[in-house]
C-alpha cells in the first residue's frame, strides 16, 4: 500500500508543473501583475503569495476553496486578489514605491504532493520626486533650477520657451542616496529678453521610465514689479521697531494720566483736611 501512494505521488508530481508569470520591472507609483497555474490543479488545497523581506519570507495574501481569501493586515491596500481560484491565482501590487522591490513567491500546497512553489522578482525604476525653482540675476538672466530622485540616476534636459537662450550651459550633478535611489539636479542660466514671458521645461528621463516634463514659469514684467515692491515695503525689523516705539509711547502716556490722577487726588484730601 505505502509503495502503491509512493507511486502515485512521483506520477503526479512528475505530471503537475507550476507557471509563474509577471512584471520583472514597474514603475514608481504604478502596478504589477502576477499570474501562477498548475498544470493539475487536483488535490490543490491552498495557495500563498509571499515576498522575501529582508532575509526573511513574509506572507501576503491566501486563498482556499474553504476559506476564500485572506490579505495580510500589513498588505492591505497594498496587494489585491485579482484571481480567486487555483487554475490561475492572480495578484496585483498597487502604488509602487522603492521598498516593495523584492523577490514573490507563488506556493501551492497539495495533497498528497505537499507544496510546489515559484519565485519572481520585482524592480522598481522611475520618479519618486521632482523640486523646481528660479531666481532672476542681474542684466536680464533667469537661472532655473531642476532636481529630481529616481532610480537609476535620473537624466535632466531642457526645452525653452521662444526668445530665451542660453547664457551657460547646464550643470548637472547626481549623488547615490542611502536608500540606493540617486538623487539628480541641474541649473541652467537663460538671457531672456525685457517683457519676457514663457518657461524653461525639464524634461526628465527622456525614452525611459518615468519620462515627465515640468514646466518653469517666469515674466520678466512680474519679476519686476515684484522687486519695486520690495524696495517700497518696509522690512520686518522696520516694522518690529515701528511696533515697539508705539507700545513704549502708550505706556509712557499711561503712566503720566495715572500720576497726574493720582496727584490731583492727593490735593484734594490734603484740602479737604485744611477746611476740617
Amino acid at each position: 500500500m505505502m509503495f502503491l501512494l509512493l507511486i502515485v505521488f512521483c506520477l503526479f508530481k512528475a505530471s503537475t508543473s507550476l507557471s509563474l508569470h509577471g512584471d520583472t520591472t514597474a514603475e514608481y507609483g504604478g502596478d504589477a501583475h502576477y499570474k501562477c497555474a498548475l498544470s493539475n490543479s487536483t488535490g490543490v488545497l491552498q495557495v500563498t503569495w509571499q515576498r522575501f523581506v529582508k532575509g526573511t519570507v513574509e506572507n501576503m495574501a491566501t486563498y482556499s476553496e474553504r476559506f476564500g481569501t485572506d490579505v495580510n493586515i500589513a498588505y492591505r491596500g497594498k496587494v489585491l486578489v485579482t484571481k480567486e481560484s487555483f487554475s490561475p491565482s492572480a495578484i496585483k501590487l498597487t502604488n509602487l514605491t522603492w521598498e516593495d522591490e523584492s523577490c514573490l513567491v507563488c506556493a501551492f500546497n497539495i495533497f498528497p504532493g505537499g507544496s510546489k512553489r515559484s519565485q519572481i522578482c520585482l524592480k522598481v525604476q522611475g520618479i519618486s520626486q521632482v523640486n523646481t525653482m528660479h531666481h532672476a540675476k542681474q542684466d536680464g538672466e533667469v537661472v532655473f533650477s531642476c532636481s529630481a530622485t529616481g532610480k537609476p540616476a535620473p537624466t535632466i534636459a531642457w526645452n525653452l520657451s521662444d526668445g530665451a537662450t542660453i547664457a551657460d550651459q547646464p550643470q548637472i550633478v547626481t549623488v547615490k542616496n542611502s536608500d540606493h535611489t540617486f538623487n539628480t539636479s541641474s541649473n541652467i542660466t537663460v538671457k531672456v529678453p525685457p517683457d519676457w514671458s514663457g518657461h524653461a521645461a525639464c524634461v526628465l528621463n527622456r525614452g525611459k521610465i518615468g519620462e515627465r516634463e515640468e514646466r518653469i514659469a517666469f515674466s520678466s514684467s512680474a519679476s519686476a514689479d515684484k522687486d519695486d515692491k520690495s524696495g517700497t515695503e518696509p522690512s520686518p525689523s522696520a516694522i518690529a521697531l515701528i511696533c515697539i516705539t508705539i507700545i513704549v509711547c502708550c505706556i509712557a502716556v499711561a503712566v503720566y494720566v495715572i500720576k497726574r490722577r493720582s496727584r490731583k487726588h492727593n490735593q484734594r484730601e490734603g484740602s479737604g483736611c485744611m477746611h476740617a
